[in-house]
């Protein structure tokens, strides 16, 4: 899994483009799977958005709960609006007590994390009975034809516009992080193993992103 200072490097080159070219990489299909993550969030209570970023996440949630961000990148933090509840911090070792949360969201972050594991068993501590984790991601895209189109668009192309953009090499990690990723039935897995009942893994038709999501139940 990633390291932690390598991960953050490449997003502390990229604030100021990383959600355009997100949008542009996705051919704007990523706006429409947030929309369906953050529709499994509660409406009141407590959220936490892991790997928050620009808090982009947090621009697309309809509901009323207060919402925390955690990340590792300041940088990523400080170019989004949303100035408050913001803590430097990882999904993997969350600075809140047992049971806190309603909800635990995260887009396009499972792939850097230092282990998924961990982030899971963290979250499953963090949440309230009854609360729910739902993770956006890009996964290795296998079907038929779909996968040599893909494979030529992400690993290639998009890498290479993506980096002159930025002047920066981040988006050669960016490829390889989805490229080398696990596969969605094992993030299913682990989250099972981390104690979440009624795991779904929804895949969308638009190549690699899935959406997974699970309760606590006790």
């Amino acid at each position: 899994m990633p390291e932690v200072e390598k991960v953050k490097n490449v997003f502390q080159k990229i604030p100021d483009i990383y959600d355009k070219m997100n949008t542009v990489m996705s051919m704007g299909m990523d706006v429409f799977w947030r929309l369906e993550l953050v529709k499994l969030m509660p409406s009141s209570g407590l959220i936490i958005d892991v790997g928050t970023g620009t808090g982009k996440l947090r621009d697309f949630y309809p509901g009323n709960a207060r919402i925390i961000g955690i990340d590792i990148t300041k940088e990523m933090m400080l170019f989004g609006k949303h100035k408050g509840d913001l803590i430097i911090g990882s999904g993997t070792d969350m600075p809140f007590r047992d049971s806190m949360a309603d909800g635990i969201m995260s887009s396009f972050v499972l792939r850097n994390l230092p282990s998924t594991e961990k982030y899971f068993a963290e979250a499953f501590r963090v949440l309230r009975n009854g609360g729910i984790i739902a993770n956006l991601d890009a996964f290795p895209e296998h079907r038929p034809f779909i996968a040599q189109f893909f494979s030529l668009y992400f690993y290639d192309v998009m890498p290479h516009l993506g980096n002159r953009i930025s002047r920066s090499d981040s988006y050669n990690y960016l490829a390889k992080s989805v490229k080398n990723f696990k596969e969605p039935v094992i993030i299913k897995k682990e989250m099972e193993n981390a104690g979440f009942s009624d795991v779904v893994v929804r895949k969308f038709r638009s190549p690699s992103a899935c959406l997974i999501y699970g309760k606590k139940i006790q």
